[in-house]
């Protein structure tokens, strides 16, 4: 009898245990779920390490050298997405996409500047909403690999960042979107390697070596945005619309 308070002792101090630990994981469950729902609808661009677009084979070197034209894949995909949602649920095409709100653009710290890619992120919106609206084929992928060819996987030596690349990039864009949408602008593809380069106007003396960066980035800006120039031309998508 004088060893039984003892055992009830221990099985006492067992059992209050089991109650703290049970108490403690009921209150953790919630949590646990929460960050695993979480987790689990987070898209793989906004998880490091995951971003898929600079896994694409024959792309990704393009979206590496430029900033613009890794925010533009990221734009056409989001509006070839809500384009073809649009047209397969009957409404009509919309002429501004500034309604879109809470638009996730999938940005990283890493991938360079946010202006830039917000930049490319509303030129590739604009040009995936209509090719998604009107059925055309996704283009972006074998676009991008079509504007990485020659391109080295390396950095040009003055140019270790690609600035000097993604600059020319974007202001090829431009001007290649302001080439295209003019009226007598052709419709045939073009290659980029027979598109004179605007001239370079570096910011110090020692950039001048930079200009063959410069250079390489936009004339791939330049096909890219007289490309969508004319895809988005004034009528043309609600002709294709009507169809």
């Amino acid at each position: 009898m004088a060893h039984i308070p003892r055992v009830t002792l221990v099985h006492l101090t067992r059992q209050k245990w089991g109650v703290l630990v049970a108490s403690i994981l009921r209150q953790l469950f919630p949590l646990v779920i929460l960050a695993a729902c979480a987790a689990a609808q987070a898209p793989a661009d906004q998880i490091p390490g995951q971003e898929s677009h600079l896994k694409e084979a024959g792309s990704s070197v393009v979206l590496e050298h430029s900033t613009f034209a890794h925010g533009y894949r990221h734009g056409y995909e989001a509006g070839y997405h809500i384009g073809n949602t649009d047209i397969n649920m009957g409404r009509p095409l919309r002429e501004k996409l500034s309604g879109l709100h809470d638009l996730k653009t999938g940005y990283l710290s890493q991938f360079g500047s946010h202006s830039v890619f917000d930049k490319g992120f509303q030129a590739g919106l604009k040009a995936g909403y209509s090719d998604g609206y009107l059925g055309r084929n996704f283009r972006a992928v074998d676009t991008m690999r079509a504007l990485a060819g020659s391109l080295q996987q390396s950095s040009f030596p003055a140019d270790p960042r690609h600035s000097h690349f993604d600059a020319g990039f974007l202001a090829g864009y431009n001007d290649g979107y302001e080439r295209g949408g003019s009226d007598d602008s052709s419709a045939a593809p073009m290659d980029f390697h027979f598109v004179s380069c605007a001239r370079f106007n570096p910011a110090r003396q020692t950039d001048e070596t930079a200009g063959a960066s410069y250079c390489e980035g936009y004339r791939r800006g330049f096909v890219l945005g007289h490309g969508d120039a004319f895809a988005l031309r004034p009528g043309t998508a609600r002709m294709e619309a009507s169809k």
